[in-house]
């Protein structure tokens, strides 16, 4: 969840909801105010022996990324607040019943996106609720991290403002707090408002590059043959989901009525879920089935897409860029002043590329 403090441009924007703007501020000016330094917690001899470790990875993987994958640091990521629960916010995601283009929501600065979040579940459910009485898929998800995209942790900015590392990242196993912590900083090297497919799917393929050459060049003891799973398992994941998202579009784009329409795409889903309990030993590391337990429909397939649709076309063109961060960030850019249409197209042949 991307929050700014963009109050003051409310009025600008068609349909404005102050409400919403004053929630998200309060939310993330408390986070602000409870933060601690982590270099402080470090050298505190009460410091809890498994937090400290943690704060110790931390360290070496934000060092890391900075020198080798030619991340931002700034002044994100040196503080630490602890959190009630096991997520800092809950996002809100919604489709029509018979399509697959998710519905958005537009703010000041950072432009449109297919989530609303909120740090307040009751405020989350109660949207969801009034999309679900209107007609809309709708699906909730809670984020465990969240980021300014790096206008906060500019390093001409007091350190007050800049995005804090949270109890949430340390919840996770070595491996995902490296990866979440990789995916946060990405976000602070390019940022395309309004076009959330480009910008998750481009963090996602750095967090999961950045991730293996980390664990490659450290002493944690992971076995590279695991990585390769949880990678293999992640692409079959996505191969499923973007199979069912074809036969849905095919479904929606027939003459059908709305009843006929209605039944066969619970036939989809159902048949989707079949096919995971069938099939579940396919996957050798990671584990789906609190995901397929779900009561699915066309809001948790477009989540899985935001987060993976232009991965394959990042990867290709990291390789292209002689897997050179530098060079292949610098790529990136280039891509993100394209327009949109430019932009997809570009990435949707590198796709094929990858694929062939």
């Amino acid at each position: 969840m991307k929050i700014l403090l963009i109050l003051a441009f409310c009025p600008l924007l068609a349909g404005c909801d102050p409400s919403y703007y004053w929630q998200a501020t309060q939310g993330h000016i408390d986070l602000l105010q409870r933060k601690q330094k982590i270099q402080d917690l470090l050298l505190d001899n009460t410091t809890d022996p498994v937090l400290r470790k943690k704060f110790q990875l931390l360290s070496k993987v934000r060092h890391f990324a900075s020198k080798e994958l030619n991340l931002p640091s700034g002044n994100g990521y040196k503080s630490y607040v602890e959190l009630p629960n096991s997520y800092v916010s809950v996002l809100v995601s919604a489709a029509p019943p018979f399509s697959l283009n998710p519905k958005q929501w537009c703010y000041a600065i950072i432009g449109c996106q297919s989530y609303r979040g909120y740090f307040d579940i009751a405020d989350a459910e109660q949207l969801a609720n009034e999309l679900r009485k209107s007609g809309f898929d709708v699906s909730l998800s809670y984020a465990s991290a969240y980021s300014t995209l790096g206008y906060l942790n500019q390093s001409w900015l007091p350190d007050y403002f800049a995005d804090p590392v949270l109890s949430t990242f340390l919840q996770r196993s070595d491996r995902e707090l490296i990866a979440t912590l990789i995916h946060e900083m990405a976000h602070q090297v390019v940022y395309v408002a309004g076009d959330t497919s480009f910008n998750e799917s481009y963090a996602t393929f750095v967090e999961q590059e950045g991730t293996l050459q980390y664990l490659r060049a450290s002493n944690l003891g992971y076995k590279m043959e695991k990585i390769q799973l949880n990678y293999e398992d992640r692409l079959l994941f996505r191969s499923w989901i973007d199979e069912t998202i074809k036969e849905l579009n095919d479904l929606y784009s027939t003459s059908l009525d709305e009843d006929r329409k209605r039944l066969r795409k619970q036939l989809i889903f159902e048949r989707l879920k079949q096919r995971y309990q069938q099939n579940q030993t396919q996957f050798q590391f990671l584990n789906y089935s609190r995901w397929f337990a779900q009561d699915l429909n066309n809001s948790h397939l477009l989540g899985v897409k935001r987060y993976n649709n232009f991965v394959s076309a990042f990867e290709e063109l990291f390789r292209r860029a002689e897997r050179n961060w530098g060079d292949f960030h610098k790529k990136v850019e280039e891509l993100a002043r394209f327009p949109k249409e430019d932009r997809d197209k570009w990435l949707n042949q590198l796709t094929l590329s990858n694929t062939n």
